[in-house]
């Protein structure tokens, strides 16, 4: 069976910051009353938009504990994510913007370009705002946006979908690492769930410090720790095949954390 092999993403560093920028530049210079600071989850997202839309909330921005500045002037407010409210948005944004355009949102938003949620907040507001929306409307900034990040994000999946290569432990179980410039990990999952149905393996993100693990029965998030990662880059990045008893069903039920899976959107 031909495995494949990818260590680092394809998306450029400079293109990246240049929608980083892009993404940022219509917040400066304007004043806002509220910042809603989530839990970096795309459900805890979706949670911050629908509190948006609830309260009927303006000038706000979306952003992640770790790019949020403190501002004497705005208001900060944590938002709890909420898988109910989450999953509200969710299905009413497939119906609104169709599967495919709310598709490009959850990718978009995989891309973790510092100002994200912002555009999407804003694609979604002009989006109900619209009678007919069409999420081909590029005439709209953050439309076109969206659109092109999502694109990127696509490619990305698609070269660690064509090339990832896994490497076997001596207790049969492939093993792989990746360092993506996107959070990739979530969309490629089920595709390689079908094409190895009857073999366990891990793909390991080693810049976002998690994994998908494939256990026979379904895919589960996990989290090593620091000996375990260390195994596992060493395995798929070194020249040296080393056996790793880690990967044994009874020890990741006892001993990794395994989180269940995110809502699938």
């Amino acid at each position: 069976m031909e495995r494949r092999t990818l260590n680092f993403g394809i998306f450029p560093t400079m293109l990246k910051k240049v929608f980083r920028d892009m993404f940022t530049k219509s917040k400066k210079d304007k004043k806002m009353k509220a910042i809603l600071i989530y839990d970096g989850s795309f459900a805890g997202f979706l949670s911050a938009v629908y509190k948006v839309f609830d309260e009927n909330l303006k000038e706000v921005s979306i952003v992640k504990p770790k790019h949020y500045v403190p501002d004497m002037f705005v208001e900060p407010i944590y938002v709890e994510s909420s898988e109910k409210y989450a999953k509200r948005v969710w299905h009413s944004l497939q119906l609104k913007v169709t599967k495919h355009g709310a598709k490009e949102l959850y990718k978009a938003f995989l891309s973790e370009i510092k100002g994200t949620e912002d555009v999407l907040l804003k694609y979604i507001v002009y989006a109900y705002a619209s009678e007919s929306f069409i999420h081909t409307d590029f005439s709209n900034v953050n439309v076109l946006r969206v659109s092109q990040v999502a694109k990127m994000v696509t490619r990305e999946m698609h070269h660690i979908q064509d090339y990832l290569e896994f490497k076997a432990t001596d207790e049969g179980v492939w093993v792989a690492a990746i360092q993506s410039g996107f959070d990739i990990l979530p969309l490629v999952g089920n595709y390689f769930r079908r094409k190895y149905p009857d073999q366990k393996w891990l793909i390991y993100d080693q810049k976002r410090s998690y994994g998908l693990y494939f256990d026979l029965l379904g895919v589960k998030k996990i989290h090593l720790n620091t000996s375990e990662e260390s195994e596992v880059l060493q395995l798929t990045f070194g020249n040296k095949t080393l056996s790793v008893g880690l990967f044994n069903s009874s020890y990741a039920t006892k001993h990794k954390k395994i989180d269940k899976p995110e809502m699938n959107y």
